[in-house]
């Protein structure tokens, strides 16, 4: 992967349900097919290791990685969105503080989209045997016009970096997809 964005720059990749750059041939619709039982594992550059449902397809960005179902991934005014699945991606900080770190990549995202909101506090966990906080962020996706929520994880690499792993589903959807993001952040194994 090149160098990590800087938080900022995460936020935007991220926000209104994931955009990733360069739209992905794909579309936006109401019949998006159900995770799938079986997962795939995919290796991302020298940093990670993800096993996702097989039937997602991995969407690739110049700082992120999305994995999105038919359906749930495309352009909307030329910009590339996802209304379900997942995205990774690390940033910059300068706090070598989890959840201060966590603190900017939220109010980042909440700056670059006003209608996003956060619901409680941090859960801690690990990721990839690391200490993990995650969080759930309410949106109205721009796409849609409707609900989500963003399941946010985070963790601090060696380097200092903030890794970052956004679910997002419509709100209607979510606690099936929930056990499924949490499965994908379990199945995160780092290389450094």
């Amino acid at each position: 992967m090149p160098a990590a964005p800087t938080t900022e720059e995460a936020s935007r990749n991220a926000r209104n349900g994931g955009r990733t750059g360069k739209a992905p041939a794909g579309r936006i619709d109401d019949n998006v097919a159900r995770p799938s039982s079986q997962y795939s594992s995919y290796t991302e550059g020298n940093l990670f290791r993800i096993s996702v449902p097989s039937n997602w397809r991995e969407l690739p960005s110049n700082d992120s990685v999305t994995f999105a179902p038919e359906g749930g991934y495309g352009a909307v005014n030329q910009q590339s969105v996802f209304t379900h699945g997942v995205q990774t991606g690390v940033a910059r900080t300068e706090s070598q503080n989890l959840q201060t770190a966590t603190d900017q990549l939220v109010q980042s995202l909440a700056q670059s989209n006003p209608r996003m909101s956060r619901g409680g506090g941090y859960d801690r966990g690990t990721i990839g045997g690391r200490t993990a906080l995650r969080t759930v962020l309410a949106n109205q996706n721009d796409a849609t016009g409707r609900t989500e929520r963003i399941q946010l994880f985070t963790t601090l690499l060696s380097d200092g970096t903030l890794f970052y792993m956004l679910g997002v589903a419509p709100d209607n959807e979510f606690s099936t997809y929930e056990q499924v993001f949490n499965r994908v952040a379990g199945s995160i194994k780092f290389s450094r």
